[in-house]
């Protein structure tokens, strides 16, 4: 991606992009069968694979890869139990309360990054990562600022969804209260009117307008490959359909708030949720489930369009909900409509292509993957683990196009995924649990502030970047879209390499009073090699580039290692890690 490649190297964080040997990739649907399988033709195109699949290669991920095939690891990948946070983390957060602790969301993404590092089921916990950044919650939002065990617990509920069916994850993300009081949904209530159509309060339209536009379908309506419909920029939806659909969603609060009495005989609608497993369970919703059409205690809107409780609400498409439903009913039709939208398939496929493989994948690719989005080949819409093996085993993600003619291939690594690798590569060893229970992995370090994001932390619903984010300049110019590119700028790229030198500089095995906050790495493969500078970038080479090191950065890199003779090895070894990871080449995927 030669326009990407000029601006990663102008601010010493991109990309030269080097063409991989290529390997055949059989019909996914064959795969299994008949058909040969496809399996990576060295270990550098197992570690790139997996660079697109994991937080980072592995040599025993590398040696299975190369021994079953890319659709095979894959499958055994969907078999792998998932790797929950949330148990751990109340834990901790109950033992750090009764010992007078301070509590954060440090506690949080200590879990996550554990689990990053270290938890055997990559491809689910990369896919969790994948979801939260397009169903996203934020701990910036005040009104879940402090809710640190059901943020958790949010983040396991998108790893247990990661391979499941997208209805049933937009359901559960839904009625997520995390994401209720997030997006307002929760005690969210129906309208006070004194006459249809004549009210002083209305439902909050944020999570009718965000399910639709980030979460679903999108502004515009699509083509199967992505493109606007006819080549004409039509909105999916206007301001009355958001309207119309804040009615749905509305009578959501805490699942145990039923436990006190606002009158005699009736539930509370306010109270509740103190513990955590009525903060995190699935919200209930109070319509007519709870009361009589004509309650006052009801606080879902069975209103329609005209405000009367014998009308339609005119929701996506033009389709309509009939009136007087439940609560449960309305939110279950809406739900069921919006998944059927045909935008679907290709907004959800495009922007998960471009969390593992590529910014801009092509109207083919994202086709491809959308048509098994629509159909798995077994009558099964939106199918999530078929979609993700589909971007992972096309042709496009498995041979990318020679450099030549590929400038509008790659992607520039996310800050957090350049960190988890080199933890990876150099089988970083974590610090011993505290007496809490804790397993520190942060090094004190405020991921979002450094490098511009951290897991939950986006500084909006929008995500720390936009899928249609283009870089003023060359990128723009060559409307290429580069989404990463929309949290790098001159301060952070010295604040993520500051980032970076803590972890490496600050943080390996064998230094003298190692930190007891942050994983060690091992830098032992380095450091036997300390006085032979060709075979320590070589060992950098396949570590960290699958192989893909250009000539020009492999006598570059000799250069520095020859200079620091004299040195101790160990200094050798972090600083040959820490000038790697600054790299234009580290700091891109293609």
């Amino acid at each position: 991606m030669r326009t990407l490649r000029s601006f990663l190297a102008a601010m010493l964080v991109a990309a030269v992009f080097v063409p991989c040997a290529s390997a055949s990739v059989p019909d996914r649907v064959y795969a299994s069968s008949f058909e040969a399988v496809a399996t990576p033709a060295n270990a550098n195109e197992a570690a790139r694979f997996l660079t697109q699949a994991t937080f980072g290669p592995v040599p025993s991920d590398i040696a299975r890869v190369m021994q079953v095939g890319y659709s095979e690891w894959i499958d055994e990948q969907f078999a792998v139990p998932v790797t929950l946070g949330e148990p751990t983390v109340e834990a901790v957060v109950n033992a750090r309360t009764a010992g007078a602790q301070n509590l954060s969301q440090t506690q949080r993404l200590n879990r996550w990054f554990w689990q990053a590092t270290y938890a055997p089921d990559q491809l689910r916990q990369r896919m969790a990562y994948a979801l939260s950044q397009i169903f996203v919650v934020s701990d910036q939002n005040g009104a879940i600022g402090g809710d640190i065990v059901p943020m958790t617990y949010y983040q396991d509920m998108l790893a247990r969804d990661a391979f499941g069916i997208y209805r049933t994850l937009l359901e559960d993300v839904t009625f997520n209260p995390t994401m209720g009081k997030y997006l307002s949904s929760f005690h969210n209530q129906k309208a006070n009117c004194s006459a249809p159509n004549v009210c002083s309060t209305n439902p909050d339209e944020n999570y009718a307008r965000e399910v639709m536009q980030l979460f679903s379908v999108g502004l515009v309506l699509l083509d199967l490959d992505g493109s606007p419909m006819g080549g004409v920029l039509t909105p999916t939806y206007d301001q009355s359909v958001i309207t119309h659909t804040a009615k749905v969603f509305t009578g959501f609060t805490y699942a145990d708030a039923p436990n006190g009495t606002t009158v005699p005989g009736s539930p509370n609608f306010f109270g509740g949720g103190l513990t955590f497993l009525g903060q995190y369970n699935r919200m209930a919703c109070w319509g007519s489930e709870l009361f009589a059409l004509s309650s006052n205690n009801m606080r879902h809107d069975i209103t329609g369009d005209d405000g009367t409780a014998g009308s339609n609400k005119t929701v996506l498409d033009g389709n309509a909900i009939a009136p007087n439903q439940s609560c449960s009913k309305d939110v279950s039709d809406e739900l069921n409509i919006i998944n059927q939208h045909p935008n679907v398939a290709p907004f959800i496929s495009r922007q998960l292509i471009q969390r593992f493989v590529t910014s801009n994948p092509s109207p083919g690719y994202i086709q491809r993957v959308a048509t098994v989005f629509e159909d798995n080949g077994h009558g099964v819409r939106g199918d999530l683990g078929d979609v993700i093996k589909a971007i992972l085993l096309d042709s496009e993600a498995r041979t990318p196009p020679p450099l030549a003619s590929g400038d509008t291939y790659g992607k520039l690594r996310e800050p957090l995924l350049r960190l988890t690798a080199v933890w990876r590569a150099f089988g970083a060893v974590a610090p011993v649990m505290d007496q809490y229970g804790e397993v520190k992995m942060t090094g004190g370090t405020g991921f979002q502030g450094s490098m511009g994001q951290a897991p939950l932390e986006a500084p909006t619903v929008f995500n720390f970047y936009a899928p249609d984010y283009e870089q003023p300049g060359a990128l723009a110019d060559a409307h290429l879209v580069a989404p990463e590119f929309e949290i790098m700028n001159e301060a952070s790229s010295y604040s993520t390499a500051n980032a970076y030198y803590r972890f490496t500089q600050g943080a390996y095995l064998g230094m003298a009073s190692p930190p007891t906050d942050r994983p060690l790495i091992n830098l032992a493969s380095l450091t036997v090699n300390a006085n032979n500078s060709a075979a320590l970038v070589a060992t950098i080479n396949s570590t960290l580039l699958y192989g893909s090191m250009s000539a020009s950065m492999q006598t570059r890199l000799a250069s520095m290692v020859d200079n620091l003779a004299g040195a101790s090895s160990a200094e050798i070894a972090w600083s040959a890690i820490y000038i790697t990871m600054l790299s234009p080449e580290f700091a891109s995927q293609r």
